[in-house]
C-alpha cells in the first residue's frame, strides 16, 4: 500500500500501532491516516476518535479485514471518509485516498471562505454601523436645527429642547418601554413645539396673558406642527407627529386640540406633556419668572389624574433625582425665555 501511495506522488509514513501512529502524528500531521481496525494497544476505533479530536484537518479511511456493518457505521459517524475491506484492491485505495484528499481539500477551502466571509460581513457590520451611527447624528442635527428654527425668535439657545428630550427618555425607559422607542422618544421629543415655527411673533413674544383670539392662535401649534412632520417613513418622525399633536392633551379631557382623554392619549404625548410641563415650570418665561424645583415639582403632583397621566407621574417621581440633574445641567449661564404654556 504504502509503495502503490507512493508511486501517485504521495510521501508515505509507516507505523505499527495506533500510539506509534499518534506519536509521529504529534510531530507531523498527516493530510491522510490509512488506519486498520484491530491493532495491538488501541483499537483502530480509538486511535480514529483521538486523531478526529485532535486533527480535524486529517482525513482518515478504515480498513478491516472483517466486514462489520455496524462497525463501519459508528467509522462513518465519527469521521471516517471511507471503509476498505481486506484483501483490499489497490486501485481502490488510491481512488478512495484522491477522493478523501480532496474532499479534506475542499473542506479547507470552504472553511477559509466562511473566515473569510465572517471577517467581510464583521467589517461590513463596522462600516454599516458606523454609516447609520452618523446618519443618526446627521438626522439628530436636523432636528435640533429644526425645533431651534421654531423657537429661534424666542432666544432659545437649545437648552430647552436637550432637556426635553432626556427627560421624555428617562421617563419613556422607566415605563418599560424597549429600547427603540426609548431612542425614538429621544428624537421626537427634541420636535413638540415645532409648529410654534407657524405662529406670529406677536402672539409667540407676547410678554403677558393672551387674548381668547390669540391664544386660539397659539394652540395650532399643535396641528401646524403635525401637518409638518406628517407622512414621513422614520418612525422616529412618526412618533413625533404623535407628540406634536398631543402634547398638550390633558388627562382628564381639557386639553387641546382634540379634547382626548386618559388612554385614549398616545403614551408619548403624555410622556413629553409632563416633560414640557416640568421645563416650563422651572424656567424662565416673558410673562413669568421660574418656580423652584420644590414647587415645581409639587405642582406635577397635584396635577396628577387630571392634567397627567398617574402612572406618568409616577415614572418622573421615581427619575426625580435623575430630571433634577439634568435641569441644572442645562441650565447654567443659559438665557431661559421660552414660549409655551401650562
Amino acid at each position: 500500500m504504502r509503495e502503490g501511495l507512493s508511486a501517485g506522488g504521495c510521501r508515505c509514513d509507516e507505523a505499527g500501532t495506533g500510539e506509534e501512529a499518534l506519536k509521529r502524528l504529534a510531530k507531523d500531521p498527516a493530510h491522510l491516516v490509512l488506519l486498520d481496525i484491530k491493532m495491538p494497544g488501541k483499537s483502530g476505533v480509538e486511535v480514529l476518535l483521538t486523531i478526529k479530536s485532535e486533527y480535524t484537518d486529517t482525513a482518515i479511511i478504515m480498513i478491516s479485514a472483517v466486514a462489520d456493518t455496524d462497525i463501519a457505521i459508528q467509522c462513518m459517524r465519527e469521521g471516517a471518509h471511507d471503509y476498505l475491506i481486506k484483501p483490499f484492491n489497490l486501485d481502490e485505495v488510491v481512488l478512495s485516498a484522491e477522493r478523501a484528499l480532496e474532499k479534506r481539500n475542499l473542506q479547507i477551502e470552504n472553511r477559509a471562505y466562511k473566515e473569510y466571509l465572517g471577517e467581510l460581513v464583521t467589517e461590513r457590520t463596522k462600516k454599516l454601523k458606523h454609516a447609520v451611527e452618523k446618519a443618526k447624528l446627521a438626522s439628530l442635527d436636523t432636528i435640533h436645527r429644526l425645533a431651534r428654527a421654531a423657537e429661534y425668535r424666542d432666544e432659545d439657545t437649545g437648552a430647552h429642547i436637550k432637556r426635553m428630550g432626556q427627560y421624555s427618555t428617562i421617563i419613556a425607559r422607566r415605563m418599560g418601554l424597549s429600547d427603540d422607542e426609548v431612542e425614538n422618544m429621544g428624537y421626537a421629543a427634541l420636535m413638540h413645539d415645532v409648529g410654534k415655527i407657524g405662529i406670529p411673533d406677536c402672539i409667540l413674544l407676547k410678554p403677558g396673558k393672551l387674548e381668547p383670539r390669540e391664544w386660539k392662535i397659539m394652540k395650532e401649534h399643535t396641528t401646524i406642527g403635525a401637518q409638518i412632520l406628517q407622512n414621513a417613513d422614520a418612525e422616529f418622525i412618526k412618533m413625533a407627529e404623535i407628540i406634536a399633536l398631543t402634547h398638550h392633551e390633558k388627562w382628564d379631557g381639557s386639553g387641546y386640540p382634540q379634547g382626548l382623554r386618559s388612554s385614549g392619549i398616545p403614551l408619548a404625548g403624555r410622556i413629553v406633556a409632563i416633560s414640557d410641563v416640568f421645563d416650563a415650570l422651572t424656567s424662565k418665561r416673558p410673562y413669568k419668572v421660574a418656580y423652584p424645583f420644590e414647587e415645581s415639582i409639587e405642582i406635577i403632583k397635584e396635577s396628577s389624574g387630571t392634567h397627567f397621566d398617574p402612572d406618568v407621574v409616577d415614572a418622573f417621581f421615581s427619575s426625580k433625582r435623575e430630571i433634577i440633574a439634568i435641569r441644572r445641567k442645562y441650565v447654567d449661564d443659559e438665557k431661559m425665555n421660552l414660549a409655551g404654556s401650562y
